[in-house]
Formats: structure tokens, sequence, C-alpha cells
């Protein structure tokens, strides 16, 4: 059973790898569609600018809420509902033809995308032990990059030829497809630690205790600063590229690219090299903390120079570039480390949890900014900068912070020690 579960799980992690990447084109053709839907719809700034808000109406409550959902019913069946939400959803935009249509596609779409990252993870998670876990979650965060290298390649072309309606229902097809492959092939984790070696299902925690944890809160703030300078890709970096820098929409997409593939270069090396030291020994804290806060480390440092100091185009773009491709790599450890504190019967909750909390820095982030340029009088190149600088700084502190309290086998002692009566052993983390 264990040599078929192991030939297996690869399978059904490019099923989730997939999955990802539709949800990524899902999400993203609404912006290259966007000047035809304009166009076709006759839409206004603000109507066009409310539809693309819509779609984080529902997004952190529902991610919350299937978070917690994930706790109880099995992820195969949640997952194969998101993907009905979401197919719903492109074919709702298909057919629009007035802006309420299209504004509850969108409110839609953002409900059914809300949990997505937290139960493909969760999902993940199944197939794998605790020492495991590190480079399939950077899998899975890989690919997300891939989905948006995929959109930026296909999705213009695809709506300039055949239209954004047809686009949006080749979407909707290319998710029917996946979600049949998925009921053939797509199976639930066989590493069940929800259950002692008895039968008897292991205890839960309270909230309150998992939440304010130290190395729960510490990780999230980390994962908080930094979502503030990621979140920027979809508001003010384009803009600050290209009307400030002066760069053409072509220069500012290679820069977008380079970044992107050194995000997958680095998620795959360091996660493979951390999973294989904890093979040999090494403690998760060494394995699974020190490596991307040290990125993060770097990055802030890069941050802080980029805003702080004068320094020529090629240096700016550079701090900037390293300081992108090396933030991207907290993600896939974060996840594991939430899941490893978490009790299993609780994890799908608390990494829906840990989500919503470090992407409200996605609508904390464009105003942050839009601040700074007024700081400086308007001038775009420097407002930007300076809050890019004022990112490396915060993120600098709670990094710093991070690699003093973020130990996670201490706390998973703890809060085992918390639940297990005296006289009886411990659970023993695999």
């Amino acid at each position: 059973m264990h040599s078929l579960t192991d030939k297996r799980r690869p399978f059904v992690v490019a099923l989730l790898m997939t999955v990802v990447i539709i949800s990524v084109l899902d999400k993203t053709i609404f912006a290259f569609a966007g000047p035809q839907i304009i166009d076709e719809l006759k839409l206004t700034p603000a109507q066009f600018g409310f539809i693309s808000s819509a779609f984080f109406f529902l997004y952190s409550i529902s991610g919350v809420l299937v978070g917690f959902l994930a706790n109880r019913m099995p992820s195969r069946w949640i997952l194969s509902g998101m993907a009905l939400v979401w197919m719903t959803a492109q074919l709702l935009a298909a057919m629009s033809s007035s802006f309420v249509t299209l504004l509850a596609s969108r409110v839609t779409l953002g409900a059914g995308c809300g949990p997505g990252t937290a139960v493909t993870q969760h999902a993940c998670f199944k197939w794998y032990a605790t020492r495991e876990r590190v480079l399939p979650a950077a899998l899975i965060q890989v690919a997300i990059m891939l989905g948006a290298i995929a959109g930026a390649l296909a999705l213009p072309r695809l709506i300039e030829q055949y239209g954004w309606r047809t686009g949006y229902v080749l979407l909707a097809g290319v998710g029917l497809i996946w979600l049949l492959l998925w009921q053939l092939y797509g199976r639930e984790g066989q590493h069940d630690d929800t259950k002692s070696s008895n039968g008897d299902a292991l205890p839960t925690l309270p909230y309150s205790r998992l939440l304010l944890n130290r190395t729960f809160v510490c990780i999230t703030l980390v994962a908080f600063c930094s979502y503030l300078p990621n979140a920027l890709l979809y508001s003010w970096l384009p803009t600050y590229l290209q009307k400030g820098l002066g760069m053409t929409p072509m220069q500012s997409g290679y820069l977008v690219f380079a970044t992107t593939l050194g995000v997958i270069a680095i998620n795959l090396l360091v996660s493979s090299l951390a999973q294989r030291a904890m093979k040999r020994g090494a403690s998760i804290r060494k394995a699974m903390v020190v490596p991307p806060l040290l990125a993060c480390l770097i990055a802030a440092v890069a941050y802080i120079f980029m805003g702080f100091t004068s320094t020529s185009l090629t240096v700016t773009l550079g701090l900037f570039l390293v300081g992108s491709i090396l933030l991207n790599l907290l993600s896939a450890f974060g996840f594991s480390i939430v899941a490893h504190i978490a009790p299993a019967r609780q994890r799908g909750s608390m990494l829906a949890i840990h989500i919503a909390l470090l992407t409200t820095a996605g609508m904390l982030a464009p105003l942050l900014v839009a601040q700074a340029i007024g700081w400086q009088n308007g001038d775009l190149v420097n407002g930007f900068e300076l809050a890019i600088g004022l990112f490396g700084i915060a993120l600098l502190v709670f990094t710093a912070l991070g690699l003093v309290l973020i130990d996670p086998e201490r706390t998973r002692h703890e809060l085992n020690a918390r639940t297990t009566p005296v006289g009886l052993p411990t659970v023993s983390v695999a």
C-alpha cells in the first residue's frame, strides 16, 4: 500500500499544480481582456475599477470559511466544488451583457479562488510527512508563477484572435477537463496524522493558543511584510516602471519575467536542499526557518538601499530584482511551518487564517505607495522608492524578530504538552 501511495502522489501533486495554474489564468484573464470589455460593455473607469476590486469582496472571508470546512471534509471534494464555482464564474462572465452580470462573475470567482492556496497546500500535505513537505509546498507555489507566465504568453494572443468571451469559455472548458481528471485520478492523501497509533482522533487545540503562539504570530507578521511589495505587481509596479522610469511595456514585461524565473529557480533549489538536510537529521528550525528568513533579510537590505540611496537605473532595478526574488522564498516554507505547529485536524483552517491575514497587505500596500508619492509632492519615482524602502525597514525588523522567536519544534512541543495528560506520551512528529 505504501509503495502504491508513493507512486500516486507525484501525479496528485501534478494535478494540484495544474489547478493552481488554472486558477491564476481564471483570475488574470480579466486584466488582459479589460480594454475589450470596457469598449463592448461601455463601462466607465469607475465601473471597471469597482468590478476589479469586487474580486476581493469575498476572497478572504471565503478562504477562512472553507479552510474550516477543510478540517472536516475531504480536500478532494472541496477542490471539485471550487472548480465548479470557477467554471460558473467564467461562463457568467462570457455571457455578461451588463455591469451587474460582470460584477456578479467577479464576486463569484473571488469567493471560489479565496480558499485556493490553503486547500491545495492542505491537500498536498496529506500525502507527505512533516520532513517531506517543503519541496511539494514549493512546487505548489511555483505553479502560481507558471500560471502567471502562461497567462502573459497565451491570454493576450487568445483574446486578440478570438475575443474575450471565447477566452472565458475556453478557460471554463480547461477547468472542466481538469475536474474530470481529478475525479478519475485524484485521491485523498494516505498520510493520516489526525489519529493516534491506536486509531483514536488526536485532540484539537483552542484557536487562542494556536493563533497567539510566538511561531504563528511571527511567521505571519514576516509574511505580511513580504507581501507588501509583492502586492504592487497588480497596482503601482507597471506604472512605476513605464511612466516613472520610461520603460516600454515590453521591457517591464521582461523584468517581471526575469523575476518570475528567479523565484521559480530559488524555490526549487532551496526547498530541495532544505528537505535533503532534514532527511539527514537537521532540525526543522535550521532547515525550514533560517533559509527563508535569511533571504528576507537580504531582500530587506536591498529594498532599503533602493529606497534611501541615490543609484543608477541599473543598480536600482538590480536591487528590486534581488529583493523580489529572495522575498518569494518565504511562502512555501511559511505554509510548512504553520502546518507543522497546527494539529492535523485544524491544519486547513490554520493555513486559511494565515493566508487571509498576510494577504491583507494587498489592500494596504497601494494606499501606502499613494501616500508616499504625496509626501514627495507627486513625484512617482521617489514616492514609489520611498515606500519600497519603508517596506524594507518593516521587513528587516520583523524578520530579525522572527529569527529569534520562530521555533516550530519548540512551539509544537509546548502545544502538545498542554493537551497531553500527565503520564501519557506525546505524539511524535514524522
